[in-house]
């Protein structure tokens, strides 16, 4: 059972360690009135400004959101009173609250990833929103994004880039070959344009009713005010090579090129463009008369209609969101921010911290796993790298690229140490039985389903697979170090994280832990209530006692007597932000999103 009955450990003060500001990308912009909402790599973040008029260099501040559930890159964003919407490559989620909480969306096809977001000109009335996917095609909502499905019929491409309302009923789509329509409302489409010169990255509405598409390349094609009769534009100087990212019209008619090498400005409908700042730019978004622009390290802002920039502190939506201790020091690990590592020392102030990115790797990180208090292994696209960090010397073990979620796991026997390396849509499986000198490739029996965790302890191998279109996990487990598989515990979730831990070996199933008993069976503990389900489980030895502690729906519990009763650990802590949590023999860490690390004595 889950008590609020609070521990000794309560009533220990937690204590702040801040960590270094970082340029991170911006992929999705809202402005609303007195505040802008970013979008990135971490999640989300709130700028409010000190002064809203143009001109004046305002001293804001970013506010760090909550953490969306499950973690993603957020890469669109659309803010309408209190209503705001989340999207990315875990589907959508929207906040009735201003962004103080958040609701998954039911979208009809299961998880699929949104790369663009488009209300109805006339929302405020009808409520309806489409929504672009990378494979899925079209989304349709008329319920303010609660409820989705899927719009697709009279598309040849399922790859959409961007999507464009011309009126109440009329909107175009573009996608990976061409420029769809649609009369009714986003309902049935019919193709426009077929590009046979690649790609359609973007479109907008032209000052004077016309509509302008930018291609991959970076060729321009103009249409008539209905999407029709397309047109290559000639003489469009200052485009050679400009990677396109995002094109975007301003209240002025302005147009605006956000581009790989930069953000370019044009005043004469395209056909002549300069370049106005230098840094990559992914998104332009306009509101109360001021311009902004998600850069490749964060928010750009402009008074003057795009012909000068500057840049708003740098906003906390890195996706370092992963705390893992290693002897004295504490890793924040994401999968495109390099790791910062920290030394824990004591003052007498209290604990501080120096911190240190880890340079020179090969980004993404797609998974980690500390092996002891000197070493690390890290996957990523040049396979896997076992890197000491404390003399900067690496070896890399297998040349393998590890793309997606990778999912690590080892475990000593006898003298020697086994290491399993797992891709996660469950197809490829490793395995060394020599501490990585040398692997052999296993064959998985999972199917189609994902793997979302795989534990090794001493006596087994247990692997969860999750299927997202039938919100089910199913538990398998091996006892000949992964040759071999055996069918196990089945259950349904909505929730798609399943945690582990080793020692005691745990599961987190939505959210029931399930506890290994030394007869083979699983016992049952739910923990935390409403939220989600458990989403980190650790352990530690601590004055003779094995502690666990579950981050899960409702906050952070804590075990003295593995898992038969629990006590509530979060008090004085933002429960919306609580991203990832670490335990040593001494110290409970906490991970906020926007970096923060909150850290207290057991």
């Amino acid at each position: 059972m889950t008590t609020g009955r609070g521990s000794e450990s309560d009533r220990q003060p937690w204590r702040e360690l801040m960590t270094p500001a970082l340029p991170t990308p911006v992929y999705a912009l809202a402005p609303a009135p007195g505040r802008l909402w970013a979008g990135g790599l971490g999640g989300i973040a709130c700028y409010r400004a000190a002064s809203e008029k143009p001109g004046e260099v305002e001293a804001g501040t970013w506010e760090p959101g909550p953490v969306l559930l499950p973690p993603a890159p957020v890469t669109v964003l659309w803010a309408y009173g209190n209503l705001l919407l989340a999207g990315g490559n875990g589907g959508l989620a929207y906040s009735l609250t201003g962004g103080a909480g958040w609701q998954r969306s039911e979208i009809e096809d299961g998880s699929v990833g949104v790369t663009v977001l488009a209300p109805s000109p006339t929302f405020g009335s009808d409520n309806t929103l489409l929504a672009g996917t990378l494979a899925n095609g079209l989304l349709r909502s008329s319920d303010g994004g609660r409820t989705w499905r899927n719009v697709s019929f009279g598309l040849q491409s399922q790859e959409i880039t961007d999507l464009l309302w011309l009126d109440r009923l009329t909107v175009l789509a573009a996608t990976d070959e061409g420029v769809y329509r649609s009369r009714d409302g986003g309902r049935g489409w019919r193709r426009v344009l077929e590009s046979t010169e690649g790609a359609i990255e973007g479109l907008t509405r032209l000052a004077d009713g016309g509509v302008l598409a930018v291609l991959d390349n970076g060729t321009l094609l103009r249409a008539e005010a209905e999407g029709e009769h397309w047109q290559p534009l000639t003489s469009t100087d200052g485009l050679a090579g400009a990677s396109p990212l995002s094109l975007f019209t301003t209240e002025a008619g302005t147009l605006l090129l956000g581009t790989q090498r930069g953000l370019l400005r044009s005043t004469d409908g395209g056909r002549s463009w300069q370049t106005v700042d230098g840094r990559m730019v992914h998104i332009c978004r306009q509101g109360q008369g001021r311009l902004y622009a998600g850069s490749d390290e964060g928010v750009l802002v402009s008074d003057d209609d795009g012909q000068s920039w500057r840049a708003l502190p740098l906003p906390p939506l890195h996706d370092l969101l992963r705390l893992q201790p290693q002897g004295e020091r504490l890793w924040l690990l994401g999968t495109h921010t390099a790791p910062l590592q920290a030394r824990l020392m004591d003052s007498e102030a209290g604990e501080t911290a120096e911190w240190q990115r880890l340079q020179g790797l090969t980004l993404p990180l797609t998974g980690c796993a500390v092996i002891d208090d000197e070493t690390l292994l890290l996957a990523g696209p040049e396979g896997l790298l076992r890197l000491w960090p404390a003399s900067g010397e690496h070896q890399l073990l297998l040349t393998e690229p590890l793309e997606g979620n990778t999912l690590i796991t080892w475990a000593d026997s006898g003298q020697a140490r086994h290491i399993w390396v797992a891709s996660g849509d469950g197809q490829h499986l490793w395995h060394s039985a020599n501490d990585g000198a040398s692997w052999r490739q296993l064959t998985p029996p999972f199917g189609v389903t994902l793997l979302a965790a795989l534990q090794a302890t001493p006596e087994h191998l247990v692997a969860a697979t999750y299927d997202p279109r039938q919100y089910h996990v199913c538990l398998w487990y091996s006892t000949d170090d992964g040759s071999n598989w055996i069918r196990g515990l089945e259950a349904d979730t909505n929730w798609p994280l399943v945690a582990s831990c080793a020692e005691p070996l745990a599961l987190g199933v939505g959210n029931i832990l399930l506890l290994a008993m030394p007869d083979g069976s699983w016992r049952r503990s739910p923990v935390g209530h409403g939220g989600g389900g458990i989403r980190r489980i650790v352990s530690c030895e601590h004055a003779g006692q094995r502690l666990l502690f579950v981050l899960a729906g409702g906050g952070i519990f804590r075990s003295d007597d593995l898992g038969q009763s629990w006590q509530a650990q979060h008090e004085g802590l933002p429960l919306v932000r609580i991203a990832d949590i670490a335990c040593t023999s001494t110290r409970l860490f906490v991970l906020l999103s926007g970096g923060v690390v909150s850290l207290r004595r057991l």
